[in-house]
């Protein structure tokens, strides 16, 4: 099943997103004793981070909390392109009592994703529900998510739950990603989409027979929509 909620501002999306991502991730600490988050990198998420480590950062016991990232750029770790950094600035920086598991980007791909795979593996193993709590997914004006992209290889079918991605069409052409195959473990996911430019994808995201990234992931978990109006108005 997937919602759709629309706000007038990528800023009230981000605070909303912010809020009941908090709520969702207490819930499972209060039903599991723990919970875990999947990052996404993007400009809306990145005013999300923000806004939680200026007011939210006391309204959980991050030590019960497990942080990952769904895609990451390969590269260094500081370089302009790297999704942790960025959210390491904007967040992660305050929460240093949370666990925090991230792949490697220094390394060739494939590589990368072998070790990530095992970390996310061993992760999922020591969980009781063997889910995660929350994942956060963005979407580009071509209808990919994640690392995943329309018409690419990262898109085939796989039963790994972490793929390395080359030749991707947009740069870095290097990247590590979770699957869609790994979205199949969420408990719940937000996927959280904001300008004019991605109506056309959004619209076509929400066709039953979309073969789009974005639109896939969406029919495989509990999945609500945090978009814009800019994005729903035709």
């Amino acid at each position: 099943m997937t919602d759709t909620v629309t706000f007038e501002s990528k800023e009230i999306l981000a605070i909303a997103a912010a809020t009941k991502t908090i709520q969702l991730l207490n819930h499972s600490i209060d039903s599991d004793g723990a919970a875990s988050w999947v990052l996404a990198g993007g400009s809306t998420p990145m005013l999300a981070y923000e806004y939680i480590a200026a007011y939210l950062l006391d309204e959980i016991d991050w030590s019960k909390v497990t942080v990952l990232l769904g895609d990451e750029r390969c590269g260094p770790l500081d370089g302009v392109d790297n999704n942790w950094h960025a959210i390491d600035d904007a967040l992660l920086q305050f929460i240093p009592q949370a666990t925090l598991l991230r792949p490697m980007t220094d390394v060739d791909p494939a590589a990368a994703a072998t070790a990530y795979t095992s970390t996310v593996d061993e992760y999922l193993s020591s969980t009781a529900s063997r889910q995660f709590s929350v994942v956060w997914l963005g979407m580009g004006p071509d209808g990919h998510t994640l690392s995943l992209f329309p018409d690419h290889d990262s898109l085939k079918q796989t039963t790994q739950l972490v793929i390395p991605v080359y030749d991707s069409p947009k740069p870095p052409s290097e990247r590590v990603s979770f699957t869609l195959a790994a979205l199949q473990v969420a408990r719940t996911t937000i996927i959280l989409a904001a300008g004019s430019d991605k109506r056309q994808a959004f619209q076509q995201a929400l066709q039953p027979d979309s073969q789009l990234p974005i639109a896939q992931a969406a029919r495989r978990t509990n999945a609500t929509w945090f978009v814009t109006r800019d994005i729903t108005d035709v």
